[in-house]
């Protein structure tokens, strides 16, 4: 469940939370570190820069195109316009961690083309190695049932061990090895499915 508020303190456990104006300064922090909030662009300080510049500009707009809830996106069936339904939450430890999203076309388990999964995540290189991930994408689960998801799909890098056990960890299973619209076709991927609920 999300919370509202953050923790105080730091601890070994996370929350996540819904991005605020209150609680944007630790992104901002994490963009001017160099960090990208898209794992695909980790390196790419350009990017993060141009992010950065955007946020210090205009807070409140940036905030809205950040949690902006519906954005048109491309069916997987006929590539008509179609809704899809983006929930993003930081990850919270008493310090911004990183950020997850939870994405997926309303009334349907599919989602659209160029769209990487159901799920995306990362986390800020000064707070990986301590399980935030996982945790994480757990936390999600439930949110994604709420939304009436009984399975997710989550995708990743095949040569990316960290995101694969963070993945296996949370219950995923690999269900085939390929390329995704969403990358390189020189790229190949992961697909694992996730049950968001276990009996």
């Amino acid at each position: 469940m999300a919370e509202h508020q953050a923790p105080t303190a730091p601890t070994n456990t996370v929350v996540l939370i819904e991005p605020s104006l209150l609680n944007l300064q630790g992104f901002e922090e994490a963009l001017a570190r160099g960090w990208s909030p898209d794992p695909r662009r980790q390196q790419d300080k350009v990017y993060a820069e141009a992010e950065l510049e955007m946020l210090r500009h205009d807070r409140a707009g940036f905030l809205s195109r950040l949690i902006s809830s519906e954005v048109i996106a491309t069916s997987v069936s006929n590539r008509a316009p179609q809704y899809l339904a983006i929930q993003p939450f930081w990850i919270w430890d008493g310090d911004f961690c990183g950020y997850i999203t939870l994405r997926h076309l309303p009334g349907t388990t599919r989602f659209p083309l160029h769209v990487p999964g159901h799920v995306g995540y990362s986390i800020v290189p000064w707070k990986q190695g301590r399980g935030y991930a996982t945790q994480a994408l757990l936390l999600l689960l439930p949110i994604a049932a709420k939304a009436g998801l009984a399975r997710i799909s989550v995708i990743c890098n095949e040569n990316n061990l960290a995101s694969r056990r963070v993945i296996e960890k949370a219950g995923g299973m690999l269900l085939r090895t390929g390329t995704d619209p969403s990358d390189s076709p020189d790229i190949t991927k992961l697909f694992f499915d996730l049950p968001t609920t276990h009996n």
